[in-house]
């Protein structure tokens, strides 16, 4: 596609801001057809930035639940950008794909193991890309890992990875409108891992899941819970979950994962302690060794942090730099979001359909690194049993192939006026 003809659901904190992202691949890569929220308030915000900041000029969708399927019937979009609430994502991304547009969605991209086999049953039916958007895939440290386990720093074999998503968001739970308690009533409902994509996904690509191996099965086990139990015993009276106790999801899950090649994954899951932010992204070789947060690698017995100002780190960094941060770093912290990862991804969205190349992520990815929801929960509530994970590729993970993001030589200038 030389214009990809993109239509948006979702204009809150996150669609809000990518939208920008979207409207900077104008006019070289695509361009911005229709926009749509549940709020009209939310829409004419996001019209107010387009007057003021683009030439772009997008029909507007809003007033209802189902807004997005007017949108969605458009025969002038191509892909479907889809950044509302975590429960409607496989609903809307389905739809999109019926009506035959891709879907490009938002993490989780589903919450049931139903609905992850309907994103990859009807990707199949209608040949419809699926990606889902995880931008952390796309960060620099992450990137720098990947190229160093691709290019042998780790050694032969990578052994076991820890991942997790350790961010404070008690503050944000407790909204009064209907629509910005979501996760408050998501954490009320579901126990388990809510939110495991943003660690788990680089380290699918670090250690070659669905390309080679897969996600085998996984145990799962919550604390008690304490801090939803405290926000809402000081909630106004009238509130939605004013003194609320019977809260499903403990303050932190664990679940440990076992790939087919007997693999060690970890994974924590922890948005209500006071600990500070962290994903952990560590990583063990037969020769390596890293752990971010700070970032610190020890290789062949030598331990380096990028705090303690160690030239032998710096080396690392400016040797082992990802080809897409080397090429595009400069451009994609200048449009920002997340240290540039947002733009780099949205970048490689649109030069993905611009060049008819596989996307960096597909629908089975979305699917596999979504299940751990469900079935984290499934474990917890079967006293921490092992709870196998289903074979959304039907056998096809047994194929080696290489992530597009290791292919440099696709790789150009994404320079844009």
């Amino acid at each position: 596609m030389d214009n990809v003809r993109c239509g948006i659901v979702g204009l809150g904190n996150r669609g809000s801001g990518m939208t920008q992202h979207y409207d900077s691949m104008y006019p070289e890569m695509g361009e911005i057809k229709a926009i749509c929220d549940l709020r009209e308030e939310a829409v004419d915000d996001t019209m107010d930035w387009f007057n003021e900041n683009s030439e772009q000029d997008p029909d507007t969708y809003y007033g209802s639940e189902d807004a997005y399927q007017e949108l969605c019937e458009r025969d002038d979009i191509d892909v479907v950008f889809i950044h509302t609430h975590l429960q409607k994502h496989a609903e809307i991304a389905v739809y999109a794909m019926e009506q035959g547009s891709h879907a490009a969605v938002e993490v989780p991209a589903a919450i049931t193991i139903e609905e992850c086999w309907d994103l990859v049953d009807t990707a199949e039916k209608t040949q419809k890309q699926c990606i889902m958007l995880e931008n952390v895939n796309y960060f620099a440290e992450e990137m720098w890992l990947l190229n160093m386990a691709k290019q042998g720093v780790f050694g032969d074999e990578l052994t076991y990875a820890k991942g997790g998503y350790i961010h404070e968001l008690i503050p944000n739970y407790f909204f009064q409108a209907y629509w910005n308690n979501w996760r408050a009533r998501y954490h009320y409902e579901r126990k388990g891992d809510l939110y495991p994509t943003h660690g788990l996904g680089p380290i699918c690509h670090y250690m070659d899941i669905l390309r080679g191996d897969r996600m085998e099965y996984i145990v799962a086990h919550d604390s008690p819970e304490t801090r939803m139990t405290d926000a809402a015993a000081d909630l106004p009276p009238d509130h939605e979950f004013a003194g609320e106790t019977d809260w499903a999801n403990g303050d932190m899950a664990t679940s440990i994962i076992n790939t087919n090649k007997g693999k060690q994954i970890t994974l924590q899951h922890d948005v209500k302690t006071l600990r500070p932010y962290n994903r952990h992204n560590e990583l063990a070789g037969s020769e390596a060794f890293h752990t971010g947060f700070p970032s610190e690698l020890s290789v062949n017995g030598e331990f380096i942090g990028e705090q303690s100002g160690d030239d032998g780190y710096d080396q690392y960094a400016d040797e082992y730099e990802h080809p897409l941060w080397e090429v595009a770093g400069d451009l994609a912290e200048e449009h920002g979001g997340h240290g540039g990862g947002d733009w780099l991804m949205v970048y490689r969205v649109f030069d993905a359909f611009n060049k008819g190349r596989p996307l960096d992520m597909n629908v089975y990815e979305a699917a596999a690194w979504s299940a751990v929801i469900p079935l984290s929960e499934i474990s917890i509530e079967h006293g921490s049993a092992p709870v196998k994970f289903p074979n959304f590729t039907r056998g096809e993970w047994k194929t080696e192939r290489e992530l597009q993001t290791m292919q440099f030589d696709t790789i150009e200038d994404p320079a844009i006026d």
